[in-house]
């Protein structure tokens, strides 16, 4: 990659953040700011500095950057680093160009972003060049830095990390292994994972703590996911008729109108499982019965219309 460079003084110095897998979009914008006389700095000027401690060097090139360009794709939302770039842009008060490389939904970007216009790279050619040039052309001076400066984030870790270090924690609680499932099922579909996330919820069923209600959501998703028998029922614990929570009292009872509850259909206990209503992640269920308690990452909602 290209230093910065007397030749270059004329041209802004910019910091790239973007996600991983937007590598390929991100070189051929990188080709375009430098055609307009820019210094576009990204993570890959790394891979010639051997050891150095990438983060401080990263977190250095953001302290001196002139503005910040944020590479747009539904993959950003998934790269940690590239969150806490954008945020430690934010409190030095670098102004940040939003570049979309794949289309994106407005309503879902950041709060720093989503009132401001961005660039359409995903076509290319020269009328995205001519915006992009304008843009940055657009951008107002960086103030100077901040006395004293904020504190630096911490090194990221990555995302399948943090649950990986929570599926092989010493004890869960069924509201833990409940929200671990949820988390790591709305990552199957990210085929760059898949594997790995098959990985810890194999490991999440082997566990010796795994309560009952866990293994029922387990069992099923495990088999669908990878087409396997999957693992005995935990010891000491019959293997369930139903998978899942189910409607009805939690005692036996001859009422035609609300079913026979034998003990092999036992309901299972009190805590958030994921909404069988689809409209939320999770819904608590309590005394044989779902709640209007729904929740979606972590924040409680009440909904009435259950």
């Amino acid at each position: 990659m290209t230093a910065t460079t007397p030749e270059a003084a004329s041209g802004r110095r910019l910091f790239v953040s973007y996600a991983r897998p937007d590598s390929e979009a991100v070189q051929r914008l990188v080709e375009v700011l430098r055609a307009l006389h820019h210094v576009p700095w990204v993570d890959r000027e790394l891979e010639s500095e051997g050891g150095k401690p990438w983060w401080d060097r990263i977190l250095a090139e953001i302290e001196a950057c002139d503005g910040i360009i944020v590479v747009l794709s539904p993959q950003l939302f998934d790269s940690v680093p590239a969150e806490r770039e954008r945020e430690y842009a934010d409190e030095l008060g670098k102004p940040p160009l939003p570049v979309m490389v794949e289309p994106v939904t407005p309503d879902i970007l950041p709060r720093e972003l989503s009132a401001r216009q961005f660039v359409d790279f995903t076509r290319g050619g020269p009328l995205a060049g001519a915006m992009l040039a304008s843009a940055v052309a657009g951008l107002p001076p960086a103030p100077p830095l901040p006395d004293p400066i904020p504190k630096r984030p911490d090194v990221p870790s990555s995302y399948l990390g943090d649950l990986r270090d929570r599926v092989r924690a010493p004890a869960l609680s069924l509201e833990e292994q409940i929200h671990l499932i949820t988390e790591l099922r709305l990552r199957l579909d990210l085929e760059r994972e898949r594997q790995a996330v098959v990985t810890l919820l194999r490991e999440l069923q082997q566990r010796r703590d795994l309560c009952h209600a866990t293994w029922q959501l387990l069992d099923p998703l495990l088999k669908d996911v990878r087409g396997e028998s999957s693992e005995p029922a935990p010891p000491g614990d019959e293997r369930p008729a139903e998978a899942g929570p189910v409607s009805g009292p939690a005692t036996p009872t001859d009422d035609p109108d609300q079913g026979l509850v034998t003990p092999t259909h036992r309901t299972p206990p009190p805590g958030w499982y994921p909404d069988p209503s689809g409209r939320h992640q999770l819904r608590w269920f309590w005394n044989g019965c779902w709640t209007r308690q729904a929740s979606d990452h972590g924040k409680v909602v009440d909904d009435p219309n259950f």
